[in-house]
């Protein structure tokens, strides 16, 4: 069984360890400041270089990489229906690992257009229509695309009556396009591991080598996955486990950073209680939102602007948020990016839950459900430093409870708490199509409970 190097470059820090299969057993951890804006190798061998003692006295067999440094992946997703295929194109685009700068939907027109060309996005996916349906609109915004000659690749994915037509339409406009699975081919159907998979595929192609990551090739053997997707892949691990090694159940994770908040729900079955219809697609069993507005840093001012009617919201925070605009490394106030963490997994985490609706009919009143229903999840488990630099992160991490005021709002009632003390999530994940009972093992024992 061979002995694996791990890293994870971020945009903050470059994270790593080092994982011995045969023994289950991580061998060494450390972190570093991130050197993307200057060379990304450098601050891999400051990590190699804290781990020096252990990594004398073994052999490496492989080194894996995961990487959301340069802005990681960045995808436009255009679709026909916000609520249908363009919902379903966002959902794949975010279940692998990407981050979704735009979303267009019906027929693209030009401002649109103009901020699809300004935007520097890494990839494009184009979905529209079931299979057999809608294909003007579809046809329409290739045109639209293709007039562009953009740079970036575009994956279709949409009804694949008219796929010939779009394929060809690229091709005389010289763009690159591929083809995949429709992401929703009959209404309210979600079908997106094709599409994933190709995402990733693409990223590994294309964006690694555009971003310049694969000058790393001298000192590592492959870059696997975007960094989200590899906390997924781990994630999922956790919850659901393997054919030999019991996970812990259904979960939700939250990952709080400087400029985005991820968060995470991996469920068994999908739930919709006795006596309540369903609207809308349905949500993958594994879920990722990413919310580009709310973190610690970048995104600082937006937080607070969503909750300056809460008493934390005060002179000494307007203070704080200032200095963080003026100079965006300033010393940390960690009470303070406390309450800021606490804001923005308050809002992630209302934005990725469920919904239930009252309808009135003659025939009396009735109830419906969209998104997924997250009120019996039991498990949290929080990612990323404004949580493990918190003095209390348990208060952060409790804003992800159901709230009395508004129970339309889906979320759990009632949690356990963890903590990824350690930083191994990412890294971990690298290894989770290769040992999977290995990192079901090493994902329990590192999740830290906090009582």
């Amino acid at each position: 069984m061979p002995t694996y190097l791990l890293f994870d470059v971020g945009s903050t820090y470059t994270k790593g360890c080092i994982v011995d299969t045969q023994k289950d057993e991580i061998l060494a951890i450390a972190n570093d400041l991130t050197t993307a804006s200057i060379d990304i190798a450098i601050g891999i061998e400051n990590v190699k270089r804290k781990m020096a003692p252990v990594l004398s006295k073994i052999s490496i067999d492989q080194t894996l990489v995961c990487s959301s440094a340069k802005g990681g992946l960045k995808m436009i997703a255009v679709g026909l229906v916000p609520d249908l295929t363009l919902k379903a194109a966002t959902l794949a685009c975010y279940s692998a690992g990407a981050k979704v700068i735009g979303s267009y939907s019906f027929e693209l027109n030009q401002s649109e257009l103009k901020e699809i060309e300004n935007a520097q996005c890494d990839i494009l996916l184009l979905s529209g229509g079931t299979d057999g349906g809608n294909y003007e609109v579809v046809i329409h915004n290739a045109k639209m695309i293709a007039s562009l000659a953009p740079k970036f690749p575009v994956i279709y994915a949409g009804n694949k009556s008219c796929q010939d037509e779009i394929v060809s339409l690229f091709r005389k406009a010289n763009v690159d396009c591929v083809c995949c699975e429709n992401v929703m081919p009959t209404y309210g159907i979600l079908q997106v591991d094709q599409c994933r998979e190709l995402i990733r595929e693409l990223f590994l192609r294309t964006i690694v080598k555009a971003k310049g990551l694969s000058e790393l090739s001298s000192i590592i053997d492959d870059i696997v996955l975007p960094t989200p997707m590899s906390v997924m892949e781990a994630l999922k691990l956790l919850s659901k486990g393997t054919s030999t090694e019991i996970g812990i159940g259904d979960l939700m994770a939250i990952d709080i950073g400087g400029a985005t908040t991820d968060v995470y729900s991996m469920n068994a079955h999908f739930v919709l209680k006795d006596n309540i219809g369903y609207k809308g697609l349905r949500e993958p069993l594994d879920k990722r939102s990413v919310e580009g507005d709310l973190g610690v840093r970048f995104s600082a001012h937006n937080v607070a602007d969503l909750k300056k009617d809460e008493p934390e919201y005060d002179h000494g925070m307007r203070d704080y948020l200032q200095q963080i605009q003026d100079n965006i490394h300033c010393d940390i106030d960690p009470d303070k990016d406390s309450v800021l963490a606490a804001w923005c997994t308050n809002i992630a985490t209302q934005r990725h839950a469920g919904r239930l609706e009252t309808s009135y009919s003659p025939m009396g009143v009735g109830y419906y459900q969209s998104g997924k229903d997250l009120r019996d999840v039991s498990v949290m488990v929080g990612i990323g430093g404004p949580l493990l630099h918190s003095k209390d992160p348990l208060s952060i991490l409790e804003m992800t409870l159901s709230d009395p005021n508004h129970p339309e709002i889906l979320l759990p009632d009632k949690l356990e708490y963890y903590l990824d003390s350690n930083y191994v999530v990412s890294c971990l994940g690298l290894l989770a199509s290769r040992h999977p009972d290995t990192v079901v093992r090493l994902l329990k024992r590192n999740m830290e409970k906090i009582i």
